[in-house]
C-alpha cells in the first residue's frame, strides 16, 4: 500500500509537469463537452425541484409533494451520474486510449504506430472490459446494499460503497495500459485484483474529483487517464514485459 501511494505521488508529479508545459490540453475538450451537458441536466433538475418546493408552505399536501420530489430528484441524480460514468468509460474510451498511449510515449520515449484496425479492436475490447466492470460493480453494490440493511452504520456503508465503485472505475482506467502491454481479458482482471490498492487509489481520486463542483467532472477523465498511465508504467517495469516499440507518423495528436 505504501508503494502504491509513492507511485501515485510520482505519477501526479509527472502529470502536472506535462500539463504545465502545455501538453495534451486538447484532450480536455471532449470532457468539457460531456461535463457541460451533465451540468445542464443537473441545473434543469434543480430548477424543477426549486419550483416544487414552493409548495412547502401548503399544509400536509405541500410537504408530501416536496418529499416525493426530493426522492425522484435523488433517483434522477443517481441515473445521470451513472450515465456520465458510462459515457466517460465507454463512449470516450477511444479518446482516453489515445491519450494514454500518447502520454506513455511522452514518458518512456517509445513510439506506437497509429493503426485504425488496432484502435477499433482495442475499442471493442475496452467495451467488453468496461461493461463487465460496471456489471460486477453493480452486483457487488447490490449485494452490499442488501447486507447494509442489517443495521450496518451509515458511515461503514458509505465507505464500502465508495471502495467498490473506486476499484472498478480505477480498473477501467488502467485497462487502457493493460491492453497496450499485451494483457488479455483474464490477465487484466488478474492484475487488477493483485494490484487492488492501485485500483482503489486511482479510482478513489477520480470519484473524489468528480465531486468538485463544475470543474471536477470536466478534468477528472483526462487527469485520471494520465495518472493511471504514469502509475502503470512504474509498476509495469517490475511486473510486465514492455510493448514492442514502433515508429509513429507525426500527426496532430502529438500534443
Amino acid at each position: 500500500m505504501v508503494q502504491a501511494f509513492k507511485d501515485h505521488w510520482t505519477g501526479i508529479e509527472q502529470v502536472a509537469k506535462a500539463l504545465l508545459k502545455g501538453k495534451f490540453l486538447w484532450f480536455f475538450i471532449p470532457g468539457l463537452i460531456v461535463g457541460l451537458i451533465y451540468l445542464y441536466f443537473q441545473w434543469q433538475a434543480q430548477r424543477v425541484l426549486a419550483v416544487v418546493h414552493v409548495a412547502d408552505d401548503v399544509p400536509v399536501v405541500g410537504s408530501a409533494i416536496s418529499w416525493l420530489a426530493d426522492g425522484v430528484f435523488s433517483i434522477f441524480d443517481l441515473i445521470v451520474s451513472e450515465f456520465y460514468k458510462f459515457v466517460i468509460l465507454v463512449v470516450l474510451s477511444p479518446v482516453n486510449c489515445i491519450l494514454s498511449e500518447k502520454f506513455d510515449s511522452y514518458l518512456t520515449g517509445k513510439e506506437y504506430k497509429f493503426d485504425l484496425v488496432r484502435l477499433l479492436n482495442d475499442f471493442l475490447r475496452m467495451i467488453l472490459i468496461v461493461l463487465s466492470a460496471l456489471l460486477l460493480e453493480y452486483i457487488f453494490l447490490g449485494i452490499w446494499w442488501v447486507l447494509s440493511l442489517l443495521f450496518v452504520p451509515d458511515f461503514i456503508g458509505e465507505t464500502i460503497f465508495f471502495l467498490i465503485a473506486s476499484f472498478f472505475v480505477g480498473f477501467s482506467f488502467y485497462d487502457y495500459s493493460m491492453e497496450r502491454y499485451g494483457l488479455n481479458f483474464f490477465k487484466s482482471w488478474g492484475l487488477g485484483f493483485s494490484k487492488m490498492s492501485y485500483m482503489l487509489i486511482t479510482g478513489g481520486i477520480f470519484t473524489l474529483m468528480i465531486k468538485i463542483p463544475a470543474i471536477g467532472i470536466i478534468v477528472a477523465p483526462v487527469l485520471t487517464a494520465m495518472l493511471s498511465t504514469a502509475v502503470y508504467i512504474l509498476f509495469a517495469k517490475k511486473n510486465q514485459p514492455e510493448p514492442a516499440p514502433a515508429v509513429q507518423d507525426q500527426d496532430l495528436l502529438d500534443t
